[in-house]
C-alpha cells in the first residue's frame, strides 16, 4: 500500500470496499424474498443482513481478483477499486471479504439450515467470477442472472416457497440476464482495451441490445405472472404494470438506439429504480394482501 496514503483517502477506500450501489439492491432482492415468503420479521431482518454481508464480500472480492485489471487507464477511470488504487492493501481486502462471508454463513446457519444451498452455490458463483471462470459472455450473464435469482431464494427459505416465489426468482434472473447487456454496452469503450470478454466484444452491441430485449420481455411476462398466482394483492398490480411499462419504453428506445452513451444514462434508472420497483410491489403486494 501507498505509504503517502492519507486517513482519510484510506478511510474513502473502505467505503468503496461496500460497494452501496450494488449491494444494497441484493439487500432489497433478499429482504422482498422473505417478505414474499412470508416469514416471520425477526427472521426477514436476519436473513436480509445476511444476504447483504454475502454480497458486501462477493464485491470486495472482485477488487481483490481485478486488482491488476482495474489499474488499466481505460477501466481504471470507471471502477473505483481502492485495492487497485493502493488506498488499501490486498491482505486487507481479502481479510475483509473472508469476514464477511463468515458472517454471512453463521447468520444463514442459525436462521435457515435450507437457505445454505443458495448460500453454497452463491458461493461457488462469487469464487468463480474471482477466479475467471466464467469468461464467456453468455455464462457470465448466466451467472450474474443466477446471483439475483438464489440471493432470492435465500431470503426465502425463512418462509414458505410458494409458485409466486418460484415465479418471481425467475424473473430477477432474466431482468439480471438483461441487465447485463446493458452494462456490457456501457462500458463497452473501456473493456474494448482489456481482454475481458463481454457481449457487444462477442456478438456486437445491435446483437447484444436485441438479447437484452427477448430477456427482459421474458422477464416482465414472469412479474405479470406472478399476480395470476392469488398470492399478492392489487397492489402488486398496479405497481408491476408501471414496472413493465417503464421497463418497455427503457427496452423499446435501447433496441432501436443502443450506445455507450445511452446505456449510461439508462443504468441507474434501469438498475436502480426498477429493481427497487418492483422490490416495493413485492413487499406491499404481500402486506398489504
Amino acid at each position: 500500500m501507498n505509504s503517502n496514503v492519507s486517513f482519510k483517502q484510506r478511510l474513502t477506500g473502505l467505503l468503496y470496499l461496500f460497494r452501496l450501489e450494488r449491494t444494497i439492491m441484493v439487500t432489497a432482492i433478499t429482504a422482498a424474498a422473505a417478505v414474499a415468503a412470508e416469514a416471520i420479521w425477526q427472521d426477514i431482518l436476519w436473513i436480509t443482513f445476511s444476504g447483504w454481508c454475502l454480497a458486501v464480500s462477493g464485491f470486495s472480492l472482485d477488487f481483490c481478483a481485478d486488482k491488476e485489471l482495474d489499474k488499466l487507464a481505460p477501466r481504471a477511470k470507471i471502477r473505483r477499486n481502492p485495492i487497485a488504487r493502493e488506498l488499501l492493501p490486498l491482505s486487507f481486502g481479502l481479510t475483509f471479504s473472508i469476514l464477511f462471508m463468515i458472517g454471512s454463513f453463521i447468520i444463514t446457519l442459525l436462521k435457515s439450515l435450507y437457505g445454505l444451498i443458495p448460500w453454497g452455490l452463491i458461493v461457488i458463483i462469487i469464487v468463480g467470477l474471482a477466479f475467471h471462470w466464467f469468461e464467456v459472455p453468455i455464462s457470465r450473464g448466466l451467472t450474474l442472472g443466477g446471483l439475483q435469482m438464489l440471493y432470492f431464494f435465500l431470503g426465502a427459505t425463512t418462509g414458505d416457497i410458494t409458485r409466486g416465489v418460484v415465479l418471481l426468482a425467475i424473473m430477477f434472473f432474466f431482468a439480471m440476464f438483461g441487465g447485463k447487456g446493458v452494462t456490457d454496452i456501457r462500458d463497452y469503450p473501456e473493456d474494448q482495451e482489456t481482454n475481458v470478454q463481454t457481449f457487444p466484444k462477442r456478438y456486437g452491441i445491435k446483437r447484444t441490445a436485441q438479447i437484452t430485449a427477448v430477456s427482459l420481455l421474458i422477464a416482465y411476462a414472469f412479474s405479470i405472472g406472478v399476480y395470476f398466482t392469488g398470492e399478492f394483492s392489487r397492489i402488486y398490480l398496479y405497481l408491476d404494470v408501471a414496472f413493465i411499462i417503464t421497463g418497455l419504453v427503457i427496452t423499446i428506445l435501447f433496441l432501436y438506439k443502443a450506445s455507450p452513451e445511452l446505456a449510461l444514462r439508462i443504468t441507474m434508472i434501469y438498475m436502480m429504480g426498477q429493481g427497487a420497483l418492483i422490490c416495493t410491489a413485492i413487499i406491499l403486494g404481500k402486506l398489504l394482501y
